[in-house]
């Protein structure tokens, strides 16, 4: 019984004296700088099988040397462009957003032209359009910049929904001013696989969206190469490539 209690005693002992070595190691290596464990990283965005396009930013960097003026048939054009690359590297929802024009409101003409390039390139596209008779504003009219961001404001949101990034070249500087200065707006989603668009309202004041930030962004040489598009070719692949020259820029005239 003596030797059994003798040995217990021991093997506490041991026990102790390593419990305190390693105790001892983690606070050196605290004092002395070591590594600490590799923290788990977050999810990558710019791996989701989603992917949410700024469309009027695409049109301009697209055309940039063209001289054409913005119209639907033209976004319509882009998208037709640019869908196959897209769906080949995110099988998921390829989602192009854009808006109405500042100076008038969208009509059924002009809907039929997205809806159809939905429904041709197997894509999603988001309208966010102004009302014809506003509800009671939350907020003052503002004339700030980031007062007509709704196409931008939607584009976070779905990036926050799907959990993916944005392809865009706009830096989106003045987000934080979006929940303050933007009006209540309506979206029209058109799916291409529904023949009645789905309406939306959104506020971007509302307490819903106080959660939403600033998305992962990605550029879009990630996609495409800077190339000439002309009228035969069907594909961005297609093109000639691009001679550019600064003094003869002329990017699509702006959506106002």
């Amino acid at each position: 019984m003596n030797n059994l209690l003798a040995a217990i005693a021991v093997l506490v002992v041991v026990l102790l004296v390593i419990a305190a070595a390693i105790v001892r190691r983690a606070r050196v290596g605290r004092v002395c700088g070591a590594a600490e464990p590799r923290k788990r990283r977050g999810l990558d965005y710019t791996k989701s099988p989603h992917i949410v396009v700024d469309t009027l930013n695409l049109v301009h960097w697209l055309w940039r040397d063209e001289q054409l003026a913005m119209s639907p048939e033209l976004i319509a054009k882009t998208i037709a462009r640019t869908a196959p690359a897209l769906k080949r590297a995110h099988p998921g929802q390829v989602m192009y957003v854009l808006k109405d024009r500042e100076s008038r409101l969208n009509d059924d003409a002009a809907r039929a032209v997205y809806h159809a390039a939905a429904t041709d390139n197997g894509v999603y596209v988001y309208v966010a359009e102004r009302y014809a008779d506003p509800p009671t504003p939350t907020i003052a009219d503002s004339t700030e910049h980031s007062a007509r961001g709704r196409d931008d404001f939607f584009i976070a949101l779905l990036a926050y929904r799907w959990r993916c990034a944005v392809l865009t070249e706009d830096r989106l500087r003045d987000f934080d001013e979006f929940r303050g200065t933007i009006t209540p707006f309506h979206v029209y989603e058109f799916a291409f696989w529904r023949t009645v668009p789905h309406r939306e309202f959104i506020n971007p004041s509302a307490s819903a969206f106080m959660r939403i930030r600033k998305p992962r962004m990605v550029r879009f040489a990630t996609y495409f190469k800077r190339v000439t598009i002309s009228p035969s070719a069907n594909t961005v692949g297609q093109s000639k490539p691009r001679l550019i020259n600064k003094t003869r820029r002329c990017a699509p005239t702006k959506w106002h």
